[in-house]
């Protein structure tokens, strides 16, 4: 399990509104940097800042990710990946397209720490989001 100890926290969007704020130096400040699926630092530094613990990815975004393998394994080889998606694409019995691509990875990249999450937690979050939104995920 992924266990942190974090202070404060910066949640960093991969939004388009983010260009133009001005705010990268206090989202470095932070002692734990969230951020979400593929969202670009480099070029933005001034608006999102430059560090990144924790990388928030869905499955669907994890192709991108691995477009640029050494960008987001390599030279940002500190950053924890934790990816979620459903469990048909998770599954870890060699029938999860995603976990088979994210164990790919981390064996180019064995510093990668790459974290996914259980099918119960994403049950959990599936009932979160229907609650909070009223439809299914």
């Amino acid at each position: 399990p992924l266990q942190l100890d974090c202070d404060l926290c910066a949640i960093v969007s991969n939004s388009g509104q983010m260009v133009g704020q001005k705010v990268g130096n206090e989202i470095d400040q932070s002692s734990c940097i969230w951020r979400m699926n593929n969202a670009p630092t480099k070029g933005y530094e001034e608006d999102v800042g430059r560090m990144t613990m924790i990388r928030v990815v869905s499955h669907t975004s994890v192709p991108l990710l691995l477009k640029n393998p050494d960008y987001f394994f390599k030279e940002a080889n500190t950053t924890i990946y934790v990816i979620w998606g459903p469990f048909r694409n998770m599954r870890k019995d060699g029938n999860g397209i995603v976990y088979n691509m994210l164990k790919k990875t981390v064996d180019v990249y064995p510093n990668a720490q790459i974290y996914v999450t259980t099918e119960k937690r994403m049950s959990y979050c599936d009932g979160v989001f229907k609650k909070e939104t009223g439809r299914d995920r």
